[in-house]
């Protein structure tokens, strides 16, 4: 499962815009300051691999509704690339996921989901489905467990943890607190 971790957003961390989205939450990265997270996790259909798991998570700089501009974009308007590298033989390398694009992300509570996420496997059938991600604020980790459902053959399985390593540390809150936005409620 190579590039749809982020979950990211992701993701893989991250949030949302003034009058019609006011529920949703903010989350800097802008579209010139991606997130990076890496770590370990274990990949598995039909062949189990441990795999080293980068995650790029961008957004569009939604400044437009401030004064003076601030960087943060919306969740829905966040993106998400997974790479993943390593494992037995290197067949790690051999597992893409698919970028995930603006509006295939969302957040509720402390939780990202991926949406319409698409993994390419080394054994026959690929996966499609969304991925689940838990950002633990305090350790700058996004955690992943979670199951694939396949197209054919058996379901593909990610579980581990990307650590935020660019910038050195992230903020995701909730509408309201904390975005030091003074144009949101």
């Amino acid at each position: 499962m190579k590039k749809a971790f982020a979950f990211l957003a992701s993701s893989v961390a991250l949030l949302g815009s003034q009058t019609v989205a006011a529920q949703e939450a903010y989350i800097v990265p802008d579209a010139t300051s991606p997130w990076v997270f890496t770590g370990t996790v274990d990949v598995n259909k039909g062949i189990a691999l441990t795999c080293t798991a980068e995650v790029e998570i961008t957004g569009t700089n939604d400044a437009a509704d401030t004064s003076p501009p601030f960087n943060h974009s919306d969740v829905a308007g966040l993106s998400a690339t997974i790479t993943l590298t390593g494992g037995l033989f290197g067949l790690c390398s051999s597992v893409n996921i698919a970028p995930i694009p603006a509006g295939k992300i969302s957040y509720s509570g402390s939780t990202f989901t991926l949406h319409d996420v698409f993994v390419t496997t080394i054994t026959p059938g690929n996966c499609e489905g969304d991925i689940v991600a838990t950002w633990n604020e305090g350790l700058q980790r996004l955690s992943v467990a979670g199951t694939l459902p396949a197209v054919s053959g058996a379901d593909c399985t990610l579980d581990g943890d990307v650590d935020l390593d660019t910038p050195s540390s992230g903020n995701a809150v909730e509408p309201g607190d904390g975005d030091y936005n003074p144009n949101h409620p």
